[in-house]
């Protein structure tokens, strides 16, 4: 009978097999893992980041506007929103405006910063305040009416991305002639009333009015202007309710020093307010920002622009709002229109045709 040899069964050599193909698996596994997890995380980042890229624009307008959003870096825009135009009668609204609005950002991922602005009611005669040698008469608004409309807005776009701001440079007679203690009234029932309904909505307090229109020169003692800017933002960080602070800063970063201040002094001033007002830790937003392209008239004082400028004032200034840790700025025009100072603003001419602040600014995409 024949022998028939055996081979032993290689037990080591199947489990380092078994070994070899598990450990493959598991890698295989954590790799995908890591990778969907990466991008997820990664593929956000544009959208996250183009959200410090702002930019104004109008109900009229943002149709045309946000076609170019995208192209130039912009995650984030900011409307004025002035209630009584989109109320029909005591509590009804129409909102289509609106809605497409929102639906045509939401299509585009980009963020809404709803400026909430009331158009005064009737002056009131019983009292007014005294600001330099300006009597401003407080217009008190019926709160009833107003806080209704803004519970409607809140619930109409919850959890939808949309955000909102209490007013504009309340500091300036131009878009507010109430009192402060009347602005401090709607800010604080304006946050309560969006909080309550969509706790996720950011809200923010008018920003200052930066007088960069003024031609007043800063000395050791502060003009009484001054003094009523750092009394009504001193006053709006006290109620501590907001998310972010609010600041408009068209100071010039360079090369123009306007009221005896720049971008960064300007910015610096603001947070100086906000650390001794206890919250030097809170973001900023810079709302409005922006700057001529064509020589302009400040009330004497004659601030050189042009095309060229503007590109590098734009430059340096976002360089410097970001290293300063700005987390949102929203840039004014992105056409010029007719407006004293402010009209040449734009990121394009009247007709449309970009300037080199255009380019300028999608570098910071």
């Amino acid at each position: 009978m024949m022998n028939r040899r055996i081979t032993p069964h290689n037990h080591t050599r199947k489990n380092s097999h078994e070994v070899y193909w598990s450990t493959w698996i598991r890698g295989m596994i954590l790799f995908l893992s890591m990778t969907t997890l990466f991008s997820v995380f990664v593929l956000d980042v544009p959208g996250q980041e183009t959200r410090r890229l702002g930019l104004n624009t109008t109900l009229r307008n943002f149709g045309e506007e946000l076609k170019y959003a995208r192209q130039l870096g912009v995650g984030a825009i900011r409307v004025p929103l002035q209630w009584q135009l989109v109320k029909t009668r005591p509590g009804e609204y129409d909102w289509r405006s609106i809605d497409r609005l929102v639906k045509t950002a939401q299509e585009r991922q980009i963020e809404i910063l709803f400026n909430i602005r009331t158009i005064m009611g009737e002056e009131s005669k019983k009292h007014s305040s005294q600001r330099a040698m300006t009597k401003i008469k407080p217009s008190p608004v019926n709160m009833k009416e107003w806080v209704h409309f803004v519970e409607t807005l809140a619930n109409r776009y919850r959890d939808q991305g949309v955000n909102y701001e209490i007013e504009n440079e309340v500091n300036e007679e131009t878009f507010w002639r109430g009192t402060l203690e009347h602005y401090l009234e709607l800010l604080k029932t304006g946050v309560d009333v969006i909080k309550k309904i969509d706790p996720k909505a950011k809200v923010i307090p008018s920003a200052m009015g930066c007088g960069i229109v003024r031609n007043v020169q800063l000395g050791g003692a502060r003009s009484e202007g001054w003094k009523w800017h750092d009394h009504w933002l001193q006053s709006i960080l006290a109620t501590k309710m907001f998310d972010a602070v609010n600041v408009h800063n068209y100071y010039f970063p360079s090369e123009i020093e306007a009221n005896g201040l720049n971008f960064r002094s300007y910015l610096g001033h603001i947070h100086d307010l906000m650390r001794k007002s206890g919250f030097g830790e809170r973001p900023i937003w810079i709302t409005e920002t922006g700057y001529i392209s064509t020589p302009a008239d400040a009330k004497g004082r004659v601030d050189h622009g042009s095309p060229e400028k503007q590109a590098m004032w734009l430059t340096e200034a976002y360089r410097q709002a970001f290293e300063f840790g700005v987390e949102r700025i929203y840039w004014l025009l992105l056409y010029d229109r007719k407006e004293p100072y402010f009209g040449s603003m734009g990121l394009a001419d009247g007709k449309g045709n970009p300037k080199p602040a255009w380019d300028a600014l999608k570098q910071f995409r």
